[in-house]
């Protein structure tokens, strides 16, 4: 039998059900503390339930997006649509030695 387990970040204080999610170590940089913790403002299990779920999946998609777009990324350089950081503008006349060397190498 296949068991599953389903984190619901929440917990209760007087009565109020309260969202916490601790921050990955990789994206603390990101926030000012550590844990993300605040009130869901119901007494209800189910409603907050509910809404921890959809905070959490809202948190997920956000730190995907983070973890992509950091410049530690390994093959970051593969992605299609990358930019490189380095790229020099040829727009311009600019016909010197170490410009064309640039360029080409």
């Amino acid at each position: 039998m296949l068991a599953t387990k389903s984190n619901s970040y929440t917990f209760q204080k007087s009565g109020v059900w309260y969202f916490s999610r601790r921050i990955l170590a990789d994206l603390r940089q990101h926030y000012r503390t550590g844990r993300i913790a605040y009130s869901l403002r119901t007494k209800s299990i189910r409603d907050a339930r509910v809404r921890a779920m959809g905070d959490a999946a809202k948190l997920d998609r956000h730190w995907h997006i983070l973890k992509i777009s950091s410049d530690d990324l390994p093959g970051k350089h593969l992605l299609a649509g990358a930019v490189e950081a380095d790229t020099i503008d040829t727009s311009k006349d600019d016909l010197s030695l170490k410009a064309s060397v640039a360029v080409y190498l």
